[in-house]
């Protein structure tokens, strides 16, 4: 099923971060880390030709700059219902399900999953999450998740 694979949906807080919102004095918006991990997985899925879409619950100024930087076209923030939006960006692709995966950690992700067809979850998900979710990595959010289902992917294809 991975290897067919030509699409990544992707949330953030919690995904890409661990989650935490660090709140220092004098700052407009809270702090969040990236790890560089996941960077490289945008590389690598894009030279294989896999697109990656960020789909995020929270309008948040670093989240954007991350996604222009990695070069990430399809991004959208401040979403809460993600499935039509996940929807959107397949019909774009000419996409059916089964040919995307959406990565998430908490229940508002689970309609996401369910429009791409195929669902991987951190391994510190909700537990509704690791239940609809086909795959659940070995990673926690913010610790390279996306790389490792990169790899998977990947390897699938050979």
């Amino acid at each position: 099923m991975l290897s067919k694979i030509k699409l990544i949906g992707v949330d953030i807080d919690g995904t890409l971060t661990d989650g935490k919102l660090y709140y220092i004095e004098g700052m407009n918006e809270p702090l969040k880390t990236f790890n560089v991990k996941d960077g490289m997985a945008v590389y690598l899925a894009k030279k294989a030709g896999i697109k990656i879409a960020i789909i995020s619950g929270l309008n948040s100024r670093a989240s954007e700059k991350r996604a222009r930087k990695l070069g990430i076209e399809d991004a959208f923030f401040g979403v809460m219902e993600k499935a039509p939006i996940m929807r959107k960006i397949m019909e774009k692709y000419g996409l059916k399900k089964g040919e995307a995966i959406f990565l998430g950690d908490d229940i508002q992700d689970i309609p996401a999953m369910d429009e791409a067809g195929l669902g991987a979850a951190v391994s510190d998900a909700v537990e509704e999450v690791k239940k609809r979710a086909e795959i659940i990595l070995g990673s926690k959010g913010g610790e390279g998740a996306l790389r490792e289902l990169v790899e998977l992917i990947l390897r699938n294809r050979k």
